[in-house]
């Protein structure tokens, strides 16, 4: 148990990506007592099954950025290339700042959004078993759900996973966000993150726009259960988990205590203003409601990733062709969405012919990337224990990091 009493001049709210996040709220006294979820940090040993080559021709200078930006204050981080090269991976700085504990490739990081595309796939592995309609309307599988929500009757599934629903982002309300702050590790139901949408505007009509919304990947999970009669959980863990031989890889609800002790500890500038980082392991932004939740490794990110755009093994060539071919724009033009969980990102910094397709995550106190690039093969995996407020000196740091990265993993 962990008693503690802070001022939190502002916080930035769990959310997606390294460039979608929400500013809250000014001042609070914050008085909790939270269990340990997330205990300390221990030690790992190496993926014996999927060992790192001992040199790669970009591995000096991704080392060079990752001690670069660790020496800027990213408490650590890990990163993963492989191409036609061979896998190279390595880290840098610390799993926990408390006990100076060197991070490895083997710890555990929370990806936040990354586990948008991993329920992405699930979704498709049910519509290619035909148990789903990518253009059904949700009001086929929770009826009762789509009735309290805008323009309920006129959304799909296939809005739900390109984020053209309109519907209320859970992330950016206020009332929830205390809720959260005030019962660190609380484990939240869908039922229960939904009283805070129900009553509010959609963004715009369903399918007119793009408005990146968490509370989809909810609904989705919420789909997923009412098909199975079974916790989406267990589907992800028994269709993509298990088959992809992601030993490393836990979907963690905060239901219980973090079942390995090889999880780095989560990190944030609370306080907004680019002085000391705070451990924010134990606060609980909804995971395990499909937004959020998945923790996992470099290596796991890599099966995932060679399974779903390399083989094609998870969705179909031809269902995979349908999902790029019909990306949406989005405010900004950053990043491109899809009817897949998949994205088009960086659109900012790549050129117009090189595609990273993927997600990122930023969550509280975690953030990861994980892509494909076709024209080069490559496949890029990094975790961060810091995240996700980016209007402070470090946030930023770490957006120049990401895009850094990319860069080097584009060329």
């Amino acid at each position: 148990m962990r008693c503690r009493a802070t001022f939190i001049p502002s916080l930035v709210s769990h959310f997606a990506t390294m460039s979608r996040f929400v500013l809250l709220f000014p001042l609070l006294l914050l008085w909790a007592c939270t269990p340990e979820r997330v205990g300390p940090s221990a030690s790992c040993t190496a993926d014996a099954t999927l060992p790192s080559a001992t040199s790669h021709p970009k591995a000096a200078a991704i080392q060079a950025l990752m001690d670069e930006y660790v020496a800027k204050g990213i408490p650590g981080m890990t990163v993963l290339v492989a191409d036609s090269n061979g896998i190279w991976y390595a880290s840098a700085g610390y799993a926990s700042l408390e006990d100076q504990l060197p991070m490895q490739p083997c710890h555990i990081n929370k990806l936040g959004s990354v586990t948008k595309m991993m329920m992405g796939a699930l979704v498709w592995t049910y519509i290619q078993d035909g148990l789903l309609i990518i253009d059904a309307p949700i009001s086929t599988y929770i009826p009762e759900v789509a009735a309290a929500l805008p323009y309920g009757d006129d959304i799909t599934l296939a809005m739900l996973l390109e984020h053209s629903s309109g519907i209320y982002d859970i992330a950016r309300d206020l009332g929830y966000n205390l809720a959260v702050i005030n019962d660190f590790s609380r484990s939240w139901t869908p039922e229960e993150i939904l009283a805070y949408v129900e009553g509010k505007e959609a963004t715009h009509r369903p399918g007119t726009a793009v408005a990146y919304s968490n509370t989809n990947t909810l609904l989705e999970g919420m789909i997923l259960e009412a098909v199975t009669g079974r916790p989406h959980a267990e589907l992800l863990q028994e269709r993509i988990f298990d088959p992809l031989e992601m030993n490393s890889t836990v979907y963690f609800d905060y239901r219980r205590d973090f079942p390995r002790g090889e999880v780095t500890q989560g990190y944030l500038d609370l306080n907004n203003d680019g002085g000391a980082i705070q451990n924010i392991s134990a606060l609980n932004p909804g995971s395990g409601n499909g937004y959020t939740g998945v923790y996992s490794t470099v290596t796991d990110l890599y099966r995932f990733m060679r399974a779903l755009l390399v083989e094609q093994t998870l969705i179909s060539p031809e269902n995979l062709a349908y999902i790029v071919a019909n990306g949406l724009d989005t405010p900004g033009g950053t990043w491109r969405s899809s009817p897949g969980g998949i994205h088009d990102e960086f659109r900012d910094v790549l050129p117009a012919d090189i595609h990273a397709y993927g997600h990122a995550g930023g969550d509280i106190g975690y953030s990861a990337n994980l892509n494909y690039l076709p024209h080069n093969g490559t496949i890029f995996a990094a975790t961060f224990n810091y995240g996700t407020n980016l209007n402070t000196p470090l946030g930023e740091e770490l957006g120049a990091l990401r895009r850094a990265l990319i860069q080097l993993m584009a060329q």
